[in-house]
């Protein structure tokens, strides 16, 4: 099977967060686990701009963020 290398950023910042390399069929949820971030842990997941699901499968040069959960007071 071949690996795909993804890009995942940082919304904070705009910097790159991580490079990783996953399998190349390969969902938000299986990134998500790779990167060892539990649900509750962020807000939501961007796929090339738009809000991607669990089950979503991500491709090779796509753009992932992640939106972390924010609190305030």
């Amino acid at each position: 099977m071949r690996n795909t290398r993804l890009q995942v950023e940082s919304i904070e910042t705009g910097s790159v967060l991580t490079k990783v390399t996953v399998e190349s069929e390969t969902t938000v949820a299986d990134l998500l686990s790779k990167l060892k971030i539990s649900t509750g842990k962020y807000l939501a997941v961007l796929v090339d701009g738009k809000k991607a699901s669990l089950d979503q499968d991500i491709h090779e040069g796509q753009k992932v963020i992640i939106l972390p959960m924010i609190a305030g007071g």
